[in-house]
């Protein structure tokens, strides 16, 4: 029997367990309903309202739900005081808030906020005559100019005359009502409480007001913030891939100066490695890409040091051009291009030393061509990637000069000679023949090797 017993027991006090936990779960499913329901109707962005003018749906469709529950209220009240013109204004209003409210899902946000201001102006100036200036129902009005914050930028014009009926509207009702009867008298016990609750009110909605724009412009300037911090991480990267001068072109949003072609002097420079390919044939692929990395890596600061353009790396050779998209002068162009040839003609030596005591026994030589001349400047390449290079016969001239050069020297045609000959010391070699000019061309070594 007692066996029995304990089974009852224990039968009883599951069944209770069982239809607790079923009361706690169907409360939980009722919360999140709720939950759900008021964030439908509160929170969530409708499909008409656009994303970026959310901080503006939010408020809005807030105070015009609590106007639609507040003149509710109201009413009852005027009912219950007996002042029918109220009362059946009120009727008015609570339309006029459910409209608001439409209107603003709608994604008709300036529409909505007029409708609703409209509804304050004359509701409370109404308030204000029947029933006395001292219930406070003027503090509404203010209100408006509070709320106008909220809206998206622009439309100054509607929010001027938004502002201007509510200056008139308050000064007019200051000048004849202030001091005026009400029209309906309604006692003085509920006369101050009206007042207290309408400045309660108003100052609770004016920091919910102010606190929700603070809250929104942290949220904006902590936005910007991030997006600064994408674009120096973008900076950062492109710089990387293309010259200094020409990423600093595109932050600055003078894309049309990068892309577009036009003619400009230039001063043109080419470089390589003699027999690159020969002597690291030798070498571990590992120890070779070291090499040139080491190498293009060198080479990449001394042009960024002389602000020259990185046209092209292909392999061991360097294609850079001074006068776009900086430009100074044709003399400063072609004095810091060839400088920065002996920087690099330097900079090998120092590296073949260091390449030396690493157990690489070659010594590795760069030759240098420089020519000043025409050419065509701009963006080359699909609409997908481009290339920003210069193109034309005096392109094709400097890479001929590179090619003629002795290694260990910078050779210089005579059009880049008679622009830096008064700072650098230069003597002629003679002339070479290059293929596509009919005559030979006249060329310089640069003297400063030597010392």
């Amino acid at each position: 029997m007692a066996s029995k017993h304990n089974v009852l027991n224990n039968a009883v006090f599951l069944h209770d367990k069982f239809l607790v936990v079923n009361m706690i779960d169907e409360y939980e499913g009722t919360k999140e309903k709720l939950i759900r329901t008021f964030r439908s109707i509160i929170v969530d962005l409708p499909p008409d309202v656009q994303k970026n003018n959310y901080p503006t749906f939010v408020p809005l469709n807030c105070a015009a739900i609590m106007g639609g529950f507040t003149h509710l209220g109201w009413l009852v009240l005027f009912l219950i005081i007996d002042v029918k013109v109220l009362f059946y204004f009120n009727i008015i209003s609570v339309s006029m808030w459910s409209a608001t409210v439409y209107l603003n899902r709608k994604g008709f946000h300036f529409s909505s906020f007029a409708l609703a201001a409209l509804e304050i102006i004359l509701h409370q100036s109404l308030c204000v005559i029947i029933v006395g200036w001292a219930a406070g129902f003027q503090y509404w009005i203010i209100s408006v100019l509070v709320a106008l914050f909220m809206l998206p930028s622009g439309w100054i014009l509607y929010k001027s005359i938004i502002v201007l009926c509510c200056y008139f509207d308050f000064i007019l009702l200051d000048h004849f009502f202030r001091t005026s009867q009400p029209v309906v008298n309604i006692g003085s016990s509920l006369l101050k409480f009206l007042n207290n609750l309408n400045l309660v009110l108003f100052f609770a909605s004016t920091v919910i007001i102010l606190f929700y724009f603070a809250s929104k412009m942290n949220e904006t300037r902590q936005a910007l913030r991030d997006e600064q911090n994408k674009v120096e991480h973008a900076y950062s990267l492109l710089s990387k891939y293309v010259a200094p001068q020409l990423s600093d072109t595109i932050v600055d949003g003078k894309i049309d100066l990068v892309w577009r072609h036009y003619r400009k002097k230039l001063t043109l420079f080419f470089s390589d490695i003699k027999e690159f390919t020969s002597i690291t044939d030798s070498m571990e692929p590992e120890d070779m890409a070291t090499l040139l990395n080491e190498y293009l890596t060198e080479m990449n600061a001394i042009i960024n040091e002389y602000r020259g353009t990185l046209a092209q790396v292909i392999g061991d050779g360097l294609y850079v051009f001074f006068g776009a998209p900086e430009n100074s002068n044709d003399r400063d162009h072609a004095v810091r291009c060839v400088n920065m040839a002996v920087d690099m003609q330097r900079k090998m030596r120092e590296l073949n030393e260091r390449w030396f005591d690493r157990g690489i026994d070659e010594v590795l030589q760069i030759r240098c061509g420089i020519n000043t001349g025409m050419a065509t400047v701009g963006g080359y390449g699909s609409s997908e990637r481009k290339e920003y290079t210069a193109m034309g016969m005096q392109v094709n001239i400097a890479a001929r000069i590179e090619q003629a050069c002795r290694p260990g020297s910078v050779l210089i045609s005579h059009t880049t000679w008679a622009l830096v000959k008064e700072e650098i010391s230069c003597s002629e070699q003679g002339h070479i023949s290059v293929k596509g000019v009919r005559r030979p061309l006249r060329v310089y070594s640069v003297d400063v090797l030597t010392e």
